[in-house]
């Protein structure tokens, strides 16, 4: 079965508000967001079942929380989700090196829509009209 994992990962920032105050952390902000997507972009794996882009939200409390679309084919969606959160722990200590750390690993699997394909298969490849014979 194919399975997209709606995947959201808590980052703590580390932002030192002792020493700077919230104007730096906004302009801190795009080297974060590559600080952290460089990471990802390194492993061969996850880089490679992220459909579309990553998104980053900034929280008030200097954490990030970065959300993608993970896809896969697994048996279940059990196993789905553990495959996301497993890629994920493999870059932990890669962004912990970068400053952070992270928090907490939501996935949520649900069955790919594949509507889509059916539609692209029926215009390729048109079921033949039923022919009827009357007597």
């Amino acid at each position: 079965m194919d399975y997209v994992v709606k995947t959201r990962i808590l980052l703590n920032t580390n932002f030192n508000i002792s020493e700077f105050n919230d104007l730096m952390y906004e302009d801190a902000q795009p080297d974060i967001i590559e600080d952290i997507k460089s990471v990802i972009e390194e492993d061969p794996t996850l880089c490679e079942y992220i459909d579309g882009d990553l998104t980053f939200r900034f929280l008030p409390n200097y954490k990030v929380l970065l959300t993608y679309d993970f896809n896969c084919n697994d048996e279940n969606e059990a196993e789905a989700e553990s495959f996301s959160k497993s890629c994920v722990e493999d870059i932990r200590k890669e962004l912990e090196r970068k400053g952070y750390p992270i928090e907490k690993i939501r996935c949520r699997a649900g069955e790919m829509d594949m509507k889509w394909l059916e539609k692209l298969e029926d215009m390729v490849f048109p079921k033949p009209k039923e022919q009827t014979q009357s007597l």
